[in-house]
């Protein structure tokens, strides 16, 4: 359900769709925006991520971020205070998260985005008694701080493709690929897979920075797994591994999550010899979900040239999502600032926009060690023709079993056209 908070800001003709929508209600919007006073203080948000000098650096979720920033800006900002999303390159390092960290507290940053308790981060946001919003969410730590406020897990999308993709194939066995020591995603993976039935789970590890995929398809095919696929990063490892299983003619079906997926990674899984099963997060679709067709309203009208590479990357919808809906609970607040920011979200039991299952930040998962879990969700889809499609807009669950039917080969026919 579309939230009265999340639709303010959409265009009217987005606001229209709202109405028409699945499962979205009607709300009143404002269709002329004040004018941001440029005398006014501006609202600072942190963005903490590494953009150079790793193997894991990427630039697209900074685009997005900013992206989502011009369209507050342009549609009246905050209260008429204009929205600053300040980036901080970490350059992969551990200590340069905590230097980001403080300087952007320092600053007057209202909350961060990015970054990860385990490189120290928390140190700050507790210190300040900042809230988390939106962080990468695959560390420990960020599961254990109560100021981290996470939707999306990127590890729980390994268990969500998982699930997803061994409940469509019918599988009992599984290959798992990762990134050489992501034990994190390899044991999400685990438990997705367990939750269907399939305790046969294989992991092929491949060591960051390779270029040549072809020992490790061959390895999986040695493997004959029902079902095989996986996360690496960045995205470009990932299209590389579904080039080169094409390649050597790989027909078991991939499963994966689209947490780390770029648009040649859809392009070369929609020309794959096998079929595929794909996680959605959030609802990839603009005639059901206004949203989505805001975010590609943005990306039209302020990235015409297509600079952001992996528009459908879950890692970057998460970050663009991030900055929109802040701005939209920071419209509701009577004073933005740190307190008033975190105490609202802290409270907050039905966290919804239309691409998002209802969220309790409040709650704690049934699963050890990873608060809030419960609201960990996705939508069942497929890459096909060089695009992402939802198969079904109810949402569902890895950890709460929700049930999703196996497709019978004609099905999955029909759907791939393989």
């Amino acid at each position: 359900m579309l939230s009265a908070t999340l639709l303010a800001g959409l265009s009217p003709a987005l606001a229209s769709a709202a109405s028409t929508a699945p499962a979205v209600t009607p709300a009143a919007v404002s269709a002329v925006a004040a004018p941001v006073d440029a005398n006014a203080p501006t609202i600072l948000v942190g963005f903490i991520i590494a953009q150079t000098n790793s193997p894991f650096a990427v630039t697209d979720p900074g685009r997005v971020a900013q992206i989502a920033a011009r369209a507050v800006n342009d549609s009246g900002g905050i209260r008429g205070r204009r929205l600053v999303v300040d980036i901080c390159d970490t350059k992969g390092q551990a200590a340069a998260s905590l230097a980001c960290a403080r300087r952007l507290a320092d600053a007057g940053a209202i909350t961060l985005i990015g970054g990860n308790s385990g490189n120290g981060v928390d140190k700050i946001l507790r210190a300040r008694k900042m809230a988390a919003w939106f962080p990468m969410g695959s560390n420990q730590a960020d599961i254990r701080n109560p100021l981290a406020f996470i939707t999306a897990l990127n590890s729980a999308g390994a268990a969500q493709g998982a699930y997803l993709g061994a409940r469509r194939f019918g599988a009992h066995s599984a290959v798992y690929v990762s990134m050489l020591g992501n034990t994190t995603y390899q044991g999400t993976a685990r438990f997705g897979y367990a939750q269907a039935g399939v305790s046969d789970v294989r992991i092929v590890e491949i060591p960051p920075g390779t270029t040549d995929f072809a020992p490790y398809v061959a390895k999986i095919k040695a493997l004959h797994p029902d079902v095989w696929g996986g996360m690496l990063y960045p995205p470009e490892q990932q299209t590389l591994l579904v080039e080169a299983a094409a390649q050597q003619g790989v027909t078991i079906p991939f499963v994966s999550s689209n947490n780390v997926i770029e648009n040649a990674t859809l392009a070369a899984l929609s020309k794959a010899p096998f079929p595929n099963s794909i996680a959605l997060e959030k609802g990839e679709d603009a005639r059901r979900f206004p949203t989505w067709a805001e975010y590609q309203r943005q990306l039209a009208k302020y990235d015409p040239q297509g600079a952001v590479k992996g528009p459908t990357d879950g890692s970057v919808t998460t970050d663009w999502l991030a900055v929109w809906t802040f701005a939209q609970i920071a419209r509701e607040l009577p004073t933005v600032t740190v307190d008033s920011f975190r105490e609202r979200v802290s409270q907050d039991r039905h966290f919804a926009v239309d691409v998002l299952h209802p969220i309790d930040f409040t709650r704690e998962a049934p699963v050890e060690g990873m608060p809030r879990q419960e609201n960990i969700w996705a939508f069942a889809g497929h890459v096909a023709g060089g695009h992402e499609v939802v198969d079904d807009v109810t949402p569902f669950s890895a950890w709460e079993k929700t049930p999703v039917m196996p497709w019978t080969p004609a099905q999955v026919q029909a759907a791939t056209g393989h």
